[in-house]
């Protein structure tokens, strides 16, 4: 009896590889991503597997385990969130209410800062966010800009270790919201010398 060539089916690498560049979660071979959503696996009743995100008190509990820099920057994070919700539930009704809620956030910036130890995107983040609120000279926040605030300071609680690019785009995003956030001394070293002569 002549043997049979049995032909085993080959595993399809291309249709996994396909499948892992249209999600969000991308897995790298020589660096994590930290700055991505960690994820867990939980079982749904059909019987299949499902990723879900991690909340991030969960992750990094209060625990005297756990890094005191990140524990106190996320609580203060919080703070700040409920903050700028409070604000962007008074305006425009309650103008004084809106305007009291932003100062108290305001306070709360040079002790964010001081846990910039966490990582470089953090600390520029947060140092650009100093400068904006310098800037505004009291002027009360719009409710495009609160809303800007609110959506950043969230991703920032979400993902504390963001990178530098990142925060970089985040900073963007406050510019387009009018936001200036370059330090103003900045501003006169950088005035044209042809304007000065002009002026004498």
């Amino acid at each position: 009896m002549a043997d049979t060539a049995i032909e085993f089916p080959k595993p399809e690498f291309q249709r996994c590889f396909q499948s892992h560049r249209d999600t969000a979660f991308r897995p790298r071979a020589t660096e994590p991503d930290v700055a991505a959503a960690p994820l867990r696996k939980t079982v749904s009743r059909a019987g299949g597997a499902s990723s879900a995100p991690i909340e991030i008190d969960k992750l990094y509990p209060a625990s005297d385990g756990a890094g005191a820099d990140l524990i106190k920057a996320l609580g203060l994070l919080a703070d700040a969130i409920r903050l700028i919700e409070e604000a962007r539930g008074a305006q425009p009704k309650d103008a004084l209410e809106a305007d009291h809620c932003v100062q108290r956030l305001q306070m709360m910036v040079p002790r964010l800062f001081f846990w910039r130890s966490i990582g470089e995107g953090y600390a520029v983040l947060i140092n650009s966010l100093h400068f904006a609120f310098i800037n505004q000279r009291g002027r009360l926040l719009t409710f495009e800009q609160m809303t800007t605030l609110w959506r950043i300071l969230k991703e920032l609680r979400t993902r504390p270790f963001l990178p530098f690019d990142q925060a970089l785009g985040y900073i963007g995003e406050m510019e387009a919201a009018q936001f200036e956030v370059d330090p103003p001394i900045l501003s006169e070293i950088l005035e044209d010398p042809d304007d000065e002569q002009g002026l004498r």
